[in-house]
């Protein structure tokens, strides 16, 4: 391997060719790729460049910059984008929601956002604890999802999980809030199901989205996005929350402290000034 290029089974990532994908990936959505990740960004492509059974990456970006109707651009982002997740991950936000934010709702409606929702584990996990502490309130929620992946928004829509996503499940809670599918995987009951609406959105973009939101959830995207780029999400997602409202981001990430729009609740949970 050499800082040229990377080579496999005959197949070349010229250095202007990654730059080039660093620079379009970032222009369309804030993710920057950092040097080093040459290895991942061909091994990711090169999905979309046997699929179309094209001869490599020059002749890949080529056919991207043809394409009228966009629709391999998208794929390509799809690719590129990360979509790790799971059930009840980072435990202790869903713990703060239920000590602190249920109590005082009582019979108030609310919205919460997951925003990079990836394949819906984490819009079930927060209305999993809504029911599981419904007796607080009498209240009714609606829970936004929304990612920029086309693929992985399909999966959440689906709704079907395997017996390794279960595994991050409480037994009990998944015989009460989870139901066998005829092929053998789970989906979540129809009470879960109504609370929940997905929709595809790049955060660097237009919001078309009518707030207020009591909780905004984005957990592990921002790491994605240099540092201006973080505070202007920041921002926009302070203008979207009700008073009071709580943003939840994921451990690795953080606001900067100085910032006089949010107080600093505990471990990556903050809340509008």
């Amino acid at each position: 391997m050499t800082t040229q290029s990377i080579q496999t089974n005959g197949a070349q990532l010229q250095r202007n060719d990654f730059l080039k994908v660093k620079q379009m990936i970032h222009q369309y959505c804030g993710i920057y790729i950092q040097d080093g990740k040459e290895a991942l960004v061909r091994s990711r492509l090169m999905k979309r460049i046997r699929a179309l059974r094209l001869s490599g990456f020059r002749e890949y970006l080529d056919y991207i910059d043809k394409d009228a109707s966009g629709k391999e651009f998208l794929s390509f982002v799809d690719v590129l984008t990360t979509n790790k997740t799971n059930f009840f991950r980072e435990e202790k936000h869903f713990d703060f929601i239920r000590d602190e934010v249920l109590p005082g709702i009582q019979s108030r409606s609310v919205k919460w956002w997951s925003a990079g929702c990836s394949s819906g584990e984490e819009p079930i996990t927060l209305a999993i604890t809504w029911l599981e502490h419904q007796q607080r309130n009498n209240g009714k929620l609606k829970i936004l999802g929304t990612d920029i992946s086309r693929e992985i928004l399909h999966e959440a829509k689906q709704g079907l999980y395997g017996n390794k996503k279960m595994m991050d499940v409480p037994p009990s809670i998944s015989r009460k809030y989870f139901q066998k599918a005829a092929d053998g995987r789970f989906r979540a009951i129809d009470e879960i199901r109504s609370m929940l609406t997905y929709g595809r959105l790049n955060l660097t973009g237009k919001w078309p989205l009518s707030g207020p939101f009591q909780i905004i959830m984005c957990r592990n995207v921002m790491i994605y996005f240099n540092r201006d780029t973080q505070n202007e999400i920041v921002n926009r997602f302070h203008d979207l929350l009700e008073p009071g409202g709580y943003l939840f981001i994921g451990h690795s990430e953080s606001i900067p402290s100085d910032n006089p729009r949010f107080k600093n609740l505990g471990p990556a949970v903050y809340q509008k000034r």
